[in-house]
C-alpha cells in the first residue's frame, strides 16, 4: 500500500472524481481507500464520520461551481454576461449531474445545491442589472438562465464550438433589454416601417 498519510484535500478530490464517475454510492471510505491504495484509517484521521466527508465534498463542489466561475468572468475583458454563459455551457457537467442526483434523496446535498443555485442567480442578476435590465426582470431572467443551464447540464447534451457560440449569443440576446438586442426581429421591424406610413 502507499503511504497512508494522505491529506484531506486528496481524499476530497478522489471523492469528487468517484462521485462524477459512479455517483453517490462510490462515496464510501473502504471503496475510496482501495482506489487510493491506503487504509481506511487515513480516512478517519481526517474525517470523524462519513457525513463530515460529504460536507467537505459538497463544499469543494461549491468552490468549483462558483468561485472559479466568478474569477474567470470578472477577469474577462469582453462581455461578462456572455463570458458567464460560455463558461457555464462549456464546462464538463458530470459532477453537476452527480450532485443533483444525490440531492434528490439527501438533505445535505439538496441544501448545498439550493445554495449554489441561489448564488448563481444572484450573480447573474447582478450581471443583468449592469446590462440595464430592471431589477425585477433581472431576477426572473437570472432564474431562467440558471434553469436553462441546469436543463442543458442534466440532459448530457454536448454542443460543438459553433453550436455553443449560437446558444450563448441567442440566450444572451433573449435576456437583455430590447434596445441592446440585435437580430431578425429588429431588422423585420425596420423593414415594416415604410409600409406602415
Amino acid at each position: 500500500m502507499r503511504d497512508s498519510r494522505l491529506g484531506p484535500t486528496e481524499w476530497v478530490n478522489a471523492g469528487l472524481k468517484a462521485l462524477a464517475k459512479a455517483g453517490y454510492a462510490a462515496l464510501k471510505a473502504e471503496t475510496l481507500a482501495n482506489r487510493l491504495r491506503v487504509s481506511r484509517g487515513s480516512f478517519y484521521w481526517h474525517f470523524a464520520h462519513v457525513s463530515a466527508f460529504h460536507a467537505a465534498i459538497l463544499s469543494r463542489w461549491r468552490e468549483i461551481a462558483l468561485a472559479s466561475l466568478f474569477d474567470e468572468v470578472e477577469g474577462a475583458a469582453d462581455d461578462r454576461l456572455e463570458a458567464a454563459l460560455t463558461r457555464a455551457f462549456s464546462t464538463d457537467s458530470e459532477t453537476e449531474r452527480a450532485v443533483r442526483a444525490w440531492a434528490t434523496f439527501d438533505e445535505q446535498a439538496n441544501t448545498a445545491a439550493e445554495a449554489v443555485d441561489a448564488e448563481r442567480v444572484r450573480y447573474l442578476q447582478a450581471l443583468l442589472a449592469d446590462a440595464g435590465v430592471p431589477a425585477k426582470a433581472a431576477e426572473t431572467r437570472a432564474r431562467m438562465m440558471n434553469w436553462a443551464y441546469l436543463g442543458f447540464a442534466l440532459s448530457s447534451a454536448h454542443a460543438d464550438e459553433q453550436a455553443l457560440r449560437t446558444l450563448v449569443r441567442d440566450l444572451s440576446q433573449l435576456v437583455r433589454p430590447p434596445s441592446e438586442t440585435r437580430g431578425i426581429g429588429a431588422v423585420a421591424r425596420t423593414r415594416r416601417r415604410p409600409a406602415e406610413r
